[in-house]
């Protein structure tokens, strides 16, 4: 096992995604309705905002959950009506027709994208990965300082990811170290939850991966490149309420309502 006594020296780099969503520029989608309408030809940079098949995808998955996924389908201009095409797939199987079945397609133009980068450095397409990583620290009761004891327990939280970043590089073989950068990506801050039955503790949770050269953070937003993670810093109203019974909350609550 290395020795994880002394923290080794590395780059990285802690991010947060901007959007979940791209949406297309409003001046581009009026400048294309004002062709479509006027029957003119669409300008070269925005025709791929015009979507000729809109239910390819769709169509192939129903067909799937209806038990056809062994008929091959396609748009064409004389299409059934997608409706229909679930009949038509009854009919064809009684018949033991194997041609293709075909369906209308549905013009339609691009408005958004989902954003398919997950991670900086992903290739185009790649998917997210399945698991996050999650680290916890058990917090405390009943503060008398709900601030002070919160910060505390964050820098502590705080050191158990530094400890688990060093982990990943360390046990990473002597000549890859000296190109490499941990790129962790956000999903959740150090944040104060309430236990399950009094008191707070703390979570945070994040994807990592090692990345080898150039980094590109286009679509995120760098919170450090060093390695701080985000804390969430609570109110001490938040705090103390997780730090109460129920019934102790009530009756302030109670007591509050009738000054």
């Amino acid at each position: 096992m290395p020795d994880l006594g002394a923290r080794p020296i590395y780059r990285h780099i802690v991010v947060q995604r901007k959007d979940l969503v791209e949406h297309i520029d409003v001046g581009q989608l009026q400048r294309l309705r004002r062709q479509q309408d006027a029957g003119l030809e669409i300008d070269a940079d925005i025709q791929h905002l015009v979507v000729k098949d809109t239910l390819k995808k769709t169509v192939r998955k129903a067909m799937n959950w209806a038990g056809h996924g062994d008929v091959d389908v396609e748009a064409t201009e004389d299409g059934l009506d997608v409706g229909a095409a679930f009949a038509e797939a009854n009919l064809m199987k009684e018949r033991g027709d194997k041609e293709t079945l075909g369906y209308s397609p549905q013009e339609g133009v691009i408005v958004s994208r989902i954003i398919q980068d997950h991670i900086p450095g992903d290739l185009p397409g790649q998917a997210m990965p399945s698991n996050p990583s999650y680290l916890s620290h058990p917090g405390f009761e009943s503060p008398e300082n709900p601030q002070s004891d919160f910060m505390r327990c964050a820098q502590e939280l705080h050191a158990q990811f530094q400890s688990f970043s060093d982990r990943k590089f360390l046990l990473m073989d002597k000549e890859m170290r000296a190109g490499v950068t941990l790129v962790t990506v956000v999903l959740t801050p150090i944040i104060a939850v309430p236990r399950a039955d009094v008191g707070v503790e703390l979570l945070c949770e994040f994807h990592q991966k090692s990345r080898f050269g150039f980094v590109d953070t286009e679509g995120f937003d760098v919170f450090s490149e060093v390695g701080e993670y985000p804390v969430q810093v609570p109110t001490d109203g938040d705090l103390r309420a997780m730090s109460q019974t129920l019934e102790s909350f009530k009756a302030e609550e109670a007591v509050r309502r009738a000054q």
